[in-house]
C-alpha cells in the first residue's frame, strides 16, 4: 500500500513538473530570443534579470509542490555563506539528479541563480534545452583527441567557444555551477575509477579552471556536501518522496590568489596546483560525509 502511494505521489510530482516546466518555458524561450537580437548591451541585462525572474518563479513552484507532496526535512549548516550580489563559483559531490532540485531549492534567491555548465548537445533537448539557453546556462563543446587529430583546425575553437560563451557573465553577478566529479556516484564508477575517497569520485578541476580563468570578477568558491538519508537517489526515488531527508553543509572558500589568474586553464604548472588544491577540498569533503553528516 505504502509502495502505491509513493507512485501515485510520483505520477503527480511528474505531472507538475512538467506543466511547470512547459508554462514557463513559453515565456522563457521567446524572450530569450528578443534578448539575442538586441543590439544594445544595456537592453540585453534588462531582459537577462526579467529571463532569470522567471526562472526563480520556477524554482519557487518546484519548492512549494515538493513541500506539499514530500515534506521535505532539509538541515542546512552555513547558509550564512550563500550571498547575494557577487560572483562565485560552487561545486557539490553528485549522487542523484535530484542535488540540483535541492541546490535549487536552497539557494533561490538567496545567492544568483546557479548556471550549470552543459554538454553542447543538451539544447537540442525539446522545450527545455532552448529553456536552458534563455536562461544563459554555458553550453561547452569538447573535442576528444581523435578528433583533434583528425582535424588539427579543431584545436583551441573549444576554448575560444568557452570564452564566448561566459563573456557576458562579467556583466552581472553569477554563480557558475560545476559538478566536479563530473558525473553521479554508484559503487561501480567508484571501483572502476580506484577512487582514494571512500565517499567520493576523483574531482576533475576542467570547469571550475574554466570559470576563474574567463570570469576575472571571481574570488570565492561556494562548496556544498550533500547526504540523503535515503540509499535509493533515483530521480524516481526523489520524485516519490522516497529522498526527503538530508543534510547539506555550505561552505564558503576564498580562492587562492595565485589561482585567479586568466591562464589558469591553460598553464599546465598552475592547473596541476590547482588540480591539488581542488583534491585537498575533496579529502575535507569526504572526512564530513564520514563523521559529520
Amino acid at each position: 500500500m505504502k509502495f502505491l502511494f509513493e507512485n501515485l505521489i510520483g505520477l503527480l510530482s511528474i505531472s507538475i513538473l512538467v506543466i511547470n516546466t512547459i508554462v514557463l518555458s513559453c515565456l522563457l524561450i521567446p524572450l530569450g530570443l528578443i534578448k539575442f537580437f538586441l543590439p544594445f548591451v544595456g537592453l540585453k541585462i534588462i531582459f537577462t534579470n526579467f529571463i532569470i525572474k522567471i526562472g526563480e518563479i520556477w524554482i519557487f513552484i518546484n519548492k512549494i509542490w515538493v513541500k506539499l507532496l514530500h515534506s521535505p526535512n532539509w538541515e542546512v549548516i552555513g547558509r550564512e555563506n550563500i550571498k547575494l550580489g557577487r560572483w562565485s563559483i560552487a561545486t557539490s559531490n553528485h549522487q542523484s539528479f535530484a542535488d540540483i532540485f535541492l541546490l535549487q531549492d536552497i539557494t533561490n534567491r538567496k545567492m544568483p541563480m546557479l548556471k550549470f555548465f552543459m554538454k553542447y548537445v543538451l539544447i537540442y533537448v525539446p522545450v527545455i534545452g532552448i529553456s536552458w539557453w534563455a536562461l544563459d546556462m554555458p553550453f561547452l563543446k569538447r573535442y576528444t583527441q581523435k578528433q583533434l587529430s583528425k582535424n588539427p583546425k579543431l584545436k583551441g575553437k573549444d576554448f575560444n567557444e568557452m570564452k564566448r560563451a561566459l563573456k557576458h557573465y562579467s556583466l552581472y553577478p553569477v554563480t557558475v555551477f560545476s559538478f566536479a566529479e563530473g558525473t553521479r556516484f554508484t559503487h561501480k564508477k567508484h571501483l572502476n575509477q580506484k577512487s582514494p575517497f571512500e565517499n567520493l569520485l576523483k574531482p576533475k578541476e576542467g570547469g571550475l579552471a574554466t570559470a576563474i580563468s574567463l570570469v576575472n570578477k571571481i574570488d570565492y568558491l561556494v562548496d556544498f556536501t550533500i547526504k540523503f538519508d535515503s540509499k535509493k537517489r533515483s530521480f524516481w526515488d526523489y520524485l516519490c518522496g522516497r529522498m526527503n531527508k538530508a543534510k547539506i553543509i555550505i561552505k564558503e572558500i576564498k580562492i587562492p590568489k595565485k589561482f585567479r589568474d586568466k591562464d589558469l586553464l591553460q598553464n599546465k604548472v598552475l592547473r596541476s596546483e590547482f588540480k591539488e588544491w581542488i583534491n585537498t577540498l575533496w579529502f575535507e569533503k569526504d572526512v564530513l560525509l564520514n563523521n559529520r553528516l
